[in-house]
């Protein structure tokens, strides 16, 4: 049987529809912005064997599991160490992606994408990639344009953080959940940078990076007994 996965725009139908509680089959996987959304509108999750969820619902979740598991058939973008991973193995013990792999897979789903449009799908670098990506999202009217990928936050949500008085990256990031994905920044985090110059009117040196925390170390009770 095929996975199940659960979306934020599955939550949200849920939401509008008023309904305070959804079935999902055991091993559904649900996405970080989908289990937010859970969360915030404090919706209750019960797990049903497979084959067991109401008519309606059963519909709606094999349809969306039936095009995801099309999809990652026909594109066929996982790498050789996660292809190995089982569907119930916790993220974090799955074994890490390493830059190098990551841009391959991207660069991968680009010209598979190219390919299905027409286009010739010409091999590109990282730094083309990041280009032609920017233009895209420079180029786009709406605001429906999904930046981060990972967490399926558009260029709507991070314009309306920044109207709100955000101007950093670190800013966006903490409030919009943009770059907290499994890629961290490396897909998104150029374009979120794009989109700050502009509303801000500022070049992309007056941008500062984002910064990582730094390591926490345990302390023994004695050294706070002692000070």
């Amino acid at each position: 049987m095929a996975p199940v996965f659960i979306f934020a725009e599955q939550v949200r139908s849920i939401v509008r529809s008023g309904k305070t509680e959804i079935e999902i089959p055991e091993g559904t996987r649900i996405s970080s912005a989908a289990a937010d959304l859970i969360k915030e509108n404090k919706i209750r999750i019960k797990t049903v064997a497979p084959g067991v969820l109401s008519s309606g619902e059963s519909k709606k979740t094999e349809k969306k599991s039936t095009e995801t598991a099309t999809k990652a058939d026909t594109k066929k973008q996982i790498s050789p160490p996660a292809a190995k991973l089982k569907s119930d193995t916790p993220l974090e013990n799955s074994p890490e992606i390493s830059e190098d792999e990551l841009e391959e897979i991207v660069n991968r789903v680009i010209e598979r994408f190219k390919q299905l449009n027409g286009s010739a799908a010409e091999k590109t670098n990282p730094a083309e990639t990041v280009k032609a990506d920017t233009k895209a999202a420079t180029a786009a009217d709406g605001d429906d344009l999904v930046i981060c990928r990972c967490e399926e936050i558009t260029q709507g949500e991070i314009k309306d953080a920044i109207r709100n008085g955000i101007q950093t990256l670190n800013g966006v990031k903490r409030i919009t959940r943009a770059g907290m994905g499994l890629c961290q920044g490396q897909t998104c985090q150029q374009l979120v940078a794009r989109i700050l110059t502009e509303e801000l009117g500022l070049s992309a040196a007056d941008i500062d990076p984002t910064t990582a925390r730094g390591p926490v170390r345990p302390l023994r009770l004695e050294v706070f007994a002692n000070s």
